[in-house]
C-alpha cells in the first residue's frame, strides 16, 4: 500500500469520526434545549394558574427538586 493511500485513508477515518462525533455532540445539545423550553413552558403555566387563583407564588428556579409548602405565601 503506498504512503498516499495510507494517508487519504487515515484521513478519511478521522473525518468520519469527527461528524459522527459532531453530530452526537449535537443531537444532546439540540435534546437538552427542547427539554429546557417543556421547563419554561410548565413553569409559565403554574405561574399563570396561581395568578388566577389569586395566590402568590415565588418562581421556582431550582432543578426540579421543590421543598413542599415552600411556594405558597400568605
Amino acid at each position: 500500500m503506498s504512503t498516499a493511500a495510507k494517508l487519504t485513508f487515515i484521513s478519511a477515518c478521522i473525518a468520519s469520526g469527527s461528524l459522527i462525533a459532531y453530530v452526537h455532540y449535537s443531537q444532546a445539545a439540540d435534546r437538552e434545549r427542547l427539554h429546557e423550553g417543556v421547563r419554561r413552558d410548565v413553569e409559565r403555566q403554574r405561574l399563570k394558574q396561581a395568578a388566577s387563583a389569586g395566590t402568590e407564588i415565588i418562581p421556582d428556579e431550582g432543578s426540579g427538586s421543590r421543598p413542599q409548602g415552600s411556594q405558597l405565601q400568605s
